[in-house]
């Protein structure tokens, strides 16, 4: 579904619906956007919950081009002469209060005396003389006859 159709099914401009899905974190570029069916119904939840939703969708703000001599374009006969009502905004939230953060002072360094280095104990490390091996004889076995 194109997002201004869904814009037009809930009685929204295609501004507030785009900015709805902003806020909704659903990356949308413009009102010709294709959407899911889930974000959808995510959207319809939340414009219906924050009363965003209205039974006719209200008329989008003509934007004013400027023509190549730098003036604006005429504006049609016909808008200028119904006065153009703009749309109900719906109430915005007041922002929570900040948290107030208590800044401590730092405290002061305190001086630490370096340790004073103890001498390691000197150890006698001479090798103790190896065993030597004597050999024995060995008895030969007398042959069987």
């Amino acid at each position: 579904m194109r997002l201004h159709e869904l814009a037009k099914e809930l009685g929204m401009t295609n501004k507030e619906t785009l900015d709805l899905c902003q806020d909704l974190g659903i990356g949308v570029k413009s009102h010709s956007s294709s959407l899911q069916e889930a974000y959808c119904d995510m959207i319809r939840r939340r414009a219906e919950r924050d009363g965003l939703t209205r039974d006719e969708q209200p008329e989008e703000p003509k934007v004013v081009k400027a023509t190549r001599g730098g003036k604006a374009a005429k504006a049609p006969a016909k808008a200028a002469a119904e006065p153009e009502v703009p749309a109900p905004t719906p109430p915005t939230p007041e922002p929570a209060p900040l948290p107030v953060v208590e800044v401590l002072p730092e405290p002061e360094p305190v001086a630490v005396a370096e340790p004073v280095p103890t001498p390691e104990p000197v150890v006698d490390v001479t090798p103790e003389p190896e065993p030597v091996a004597v050999a024995e004889p060995v008895p030969t076995p007398e042959p069987v006859v």
